[in-house]
C-alpha cells in the first residue's frame, strides 16, 4: 500500500486538528525540526557537562595533550594511559564537532521553514 502525503495528512484535517495539508504540513514539519535541534543541543550540553568545556576549548585541550604525548616526558605507562585517553577525547570530539554542525545545520532549515 502506497501512503501520499495526502492521504497521511488527510485524518488530521478531517478531525478537525489542522485547517488545511499546507498547515499540516508546516507544523509538522517545524516540529520535526524542533526536536533535532533539541536533540543536537541535549548531546552538545552532555558533552560540555562531560569536559566542563566548550567545544573550541575542548579542541584546544586535545592539541595540548597530543603535544604532551608527542613531546612530554613520560613513561611508557604514563604514555599508553595518555594516549587512550586522547583517542576516547577524539572520538567525542568527533561527535560533538557532527553535533555542532548538524545543529548549525538544523537551525539553517528552521529559518527556511519559518520564512
Amino acid at each position: 500500500m502506497s501512503v501520499t502525503i495526502k492521504s497521511a495528512i488527510q485524518p488530521l484535517i478531517s478531525k478537525g486538528i489542522f485547517n488545511t495539508e499546507e498547515e499540516a504540513i508546516r507544523v509538522l514539519l517545524l516540529d520535526y525540526i524542533l526536536r533535532n535541534i533539541a536533540g543536537r543541543r541535549r548531546e552538545i550540553r552532555r558533552l560540555e557537562r562531560k569536559y566542563g568545556m566548550h567545544f573550541d576549548r575542548f579542541r584546544e585541550y586535545i592539541h595540548e595533550r597530543s603535544v604532551l604525548l608527542e613531546s612530554g616526558n613520560l613513561s611508557p605507562e604514563e604514555r599508553r594511559t595518555l594516549g587512550q585517553a586522547i583517542m576516547q577525547n577524539e572520538d567525542d570530539w568527533l561527535d560533538w564537532k557532527a553535533a555542532q554542525e548538524m545543529l548549525e545545520s538544523w537551525i539553517g532549515v528552521r529559518r527556511e521553514v519559518a520564512a
